[in-house]
């Protein structure tokens, strides 16, 4: 028996009912989020030995880990907001959003500059780049205009203590509190 409360057409049919509730900027931060994540099954490492391509999961990090996790997090944010949950945040969402992605630039600028290593009998070879960072780079610099546009569109000339209250009060971020969901 299915319960009263519980929505028709069940995950997949309530993702795509949220995805219609938010707002254009807080789409493209979706996008950028699940791009991110996404790039973690991309090759970003190709073995100086053999050739092989290894994605990003194949060699997880703290700095994958961290990826993940931030990029999880502004889905799950935008996630609450499209249900129409108030919840508080220090910030007010596009700052979040963009906050999030400058981070996960900067952590994708720092497993560039850190390779993964092959250690030989009598040498240490690092591995050669391949694509898929540049996805994840290019999600998080979208992350970040869906951020900066958001918090620019929908509270802009507002401090940010006020901007996040409304977010939370209106309990559909970067959208005008007058309109009706």
């Amino acid at each position: 028996m299915s319960e009263p409360d519980a929505p028709a057409g069940g995950f997949r049919a309530a993702v795509a009912r949220g995805a219609r509730a938010l707002h254009p900027d807080q789409r493209l931060a979706g996008f950028a989020a699940l791009g991110v994540i996404a790039s973690m099954f991309l090759p970003w490492w190709r073995d100086p030995l053999s050739g092989l391509s290894y994605w990003a999961v194949n060699r997880f990090t703290f700095i994958e880990l961290a990826l993940v996790l931030v990029a999880g997090s502004v889905l799950l944010m935008l996630y609450g907001r499209a249900e129409g949950r108030g919840f508080h945040l220090p910030l007010a969402d596009g700052t979040l959003a963009a906050g999030a992605g400058i981070w996960c630039c900067v952590l994708v600028l720092a497993r560039i500059a850190d390779p993964p290593t092959r250690v030989l009998p009598d040498r240490t070879l690092d591995y050669d780049l391949r694509w898929g960072f540049l996805v994840a780079l290019a999600s998080g610099v979208l992350l970040v205009v869906a951020g900066v546009r958001g918090r620019r569109r929908y509270h802009h000339g507002q401090g940010e203590a006020l901007a996040a209250d409304v977010d939370a009060e209106t309990a559909h971020a970067w959208g005008d509190p007058a309109q009706p969901r």
